[in-house]
């Protein structure tokens, strides 16, 4: 039986809820675990099991996005098996899920899920908000798929953040505009990665009626090198963001005390290291996604390109 929250519980909540989003999205895995404990007392005591799940699975995304994938796989299909599978927590644990299985290369496992995410149209009653969470979700699958066909073993021999830097020194002084940097990534994915972009987006695009999806870009427009450069540009963000982005970090601090002075190089060294550890390793894609990244700016890229989770997307 569901109890409900006494007045000091929604207090407790209200502070808690907030605090483990940041937790979450800040890698913080500790704080967000000793917070999800509080919850569990407050929850469980009054029978609100379904918003614990709801929490947990903010925790679980967290422990995915640290490259815990074991821990996120349990968790996930722990809060598949006992969640409501009519509830928006079910949903968002099987699209996770699907996500955590195309970070472990594992396309098999992933396809199943990604099929039930997109075929689900009792969870999300409004058809203007399913659509946009459809387009969202396969936007987000399009991005993992990418990011993990260039994932190589030994990706960090070889892999020089001064080499990078002079490389993208060379592409700024060339002054391509966006567009063509998007371009120039494009052409140096290889193709092997663009076929598996292109089963991945076709995959998820033939789950939807045809209205549906028609109204979205065909997966060989998905497969055009502007299009290629822009899915694999936002597919790092969740790496590198918090890297760039966190108010308290040198970069950040830097470009708004001294500009672009040092920036290309501060840049260079903390993306490559970040790509480095989750073993990308082309150092001209790199270079490219470095030179956008000095090319928009730090306040823009920061605004623009500011990873979304999943539970943001209700």
């Amino acid at each position: 039986m569901i109890e409900k929250l006494t007045t000091v519980q929604k207090q407790r909540v209200k502070r808690l809820e907030p605090a483990l989003s940041t937790a979450a999205s800040k890698g913080d895995l500790e704080l967000a675990k000793r917070i999800i404990l509080d919850l569990q007392n407050i929850y469980l005591s009054t029978g609100n099991e379904s918003k614990l799940m709801q929490a947990k699975v903010r925790l679980f995304e967290a422990y995915m996005e640290a490259g815990n994938f074991k821990y996120a796989e349990d968790g996930l299909i722990g809060i598949r098996q006992r969640a409501n599978k009519t509830t928006r927590t079910f949903l968002e644990a099987t699209a996770l899920l699907a996500i955590c299985y195309l970070r472990m290369k594992d396309l098999m496992k992933a396809k199943p899920l990604i099929k039930d995410v997109l075929v689900n149209d009792k969870v999300i009653k409004s058809v203007d908000k399913r659509k946009h969470f459809r387009a969202a979700i396969i936007e987000r699958f399009d991005e993992e798929g990418l990011l993990f066909t260039l994932m190589v073993d030994n990706a960090s021999e070889g892999l020089n953040a001064e080499e990078i830097e002079k490389e993208a020194g060379l592409l700024i002084r060339t002054n391509l505009s966006e567009e063509e940097l998007f371009e120039n990534i494009g052409s140096i994915v290889p193709n092997n990665a663009k076929d598996i972009l292109l089963s991945i987006d076709e995959f998820a695009k033939k789950q939807l009626p045809s209205a549906e999806r028609l109204a979205l870009p065909s997966s060989t427009q998905m497969i055009e090198n502007k299009k290629v450069g822009k899915t694999m540009f936002s597919s790092v963000k969740r790496v590198i963001y918090k890297s760039i982005c966190d108010k308290d970090n040198e970069i950040y601090k830097s470009w708004y005390s001294n500009g672009l002075t040092g920036f290309t190089s501060l840049v260079s060294v903390v993306v490559s290291e970040a790509l480095k550890n989750i073993s990308i390793g082309a150092k001209a894609i790199i270079a490219a996604v470095v030179a956008l990244i000095i090319k928009f700016g730090l306040a823009v890229y920061c605004e623009h390109y500011k990873p979304v989770d999943i539970m943001e997307l209700r």
